[in-house]
């Protein structure tokens, strides 16, 4: 699969999403006034239905909102309400990816560097990701009496694919499972 056109085609579908929403948004409110019928009933009904388009957009928008940049640090936008993670990439100590086609990147991470959004890693983490998917994190970390950190990125579609693709070049000390090997290996091969 070709990664870069497939980015083509995610651009191109939320771009047409957008305007399909957009045409609908403007055009019901033209056809009641055009048409004179100010019932109770069909102003209340145009109503919700331009809530739920508006909700639609968001919840869209959000799905699709996958924003990164390294300059001496990586920043990650996950999503339009998740916060905003800035990484020192020395501190990366753990990169997996979980899924095949719509995958979500688990970085581990050394220390918290004031950002509340990330997570520390508890016996909930290993329960739910460490164990059902068979992972060996505890082999890969040195002590577990530290305290380890950590991000799971989930939305963005194929853009996850340049941001662990960026993670790999830049977080040099980072071990990288055999899955998130894979989805750089599928990147690069364009």
């Amino acid at each position: 699969m070709d990664i870069s056109k497939a980015l083509r085609k995610q651009k191109k579908s939320i771009k047409r999403f957008w305007l399909s929403m957009g045409f609908i948004f403007f055009i019901l409110p033209t056809t009641v006034l055009l048409n004179r019928t100010f019932s109770f009933f069909i102003i209340l009904y145009l109503f919700i239905i331009e809530i739920l388009i508006i909700v639609a957009l968001i919840v869209r928008t959000h799905k699709d909102t996958l924003k990164f940049k390294y300059d001496n640090k990586l920043r990650i936008q996950n999503g339009l309400f998740r916060g905003k993670y800035y990484i020192d990439c020395e501190k990366v100590v753990f990169v997996h990816c979980i899924g095949e086609e719509d995958f979500k990147i688990l970085i581990i991470l050394r220390s918290r560097l004031r950002n509340k959004n990330i997570k520390m890693l508890d016996s909930k983490f290993f329960e739910k990701y460490a164990i059902s998917k068979g992972l060996r994190i505890s082999a890969t970390l040195n002590n577990l009496e530290k305290k380890y950190y950590y991000i799971i990125i989930n939305r963005g579609g194929y853009k996850k694919y340049e941001l662990i693709d960026t993670i790999y070049r830049y977080c040099v000390k980072a071990r990288f499972t055999g899955e998130a090997i894979e989805k750089i290996k599928e990147y690069r091969s364009k």
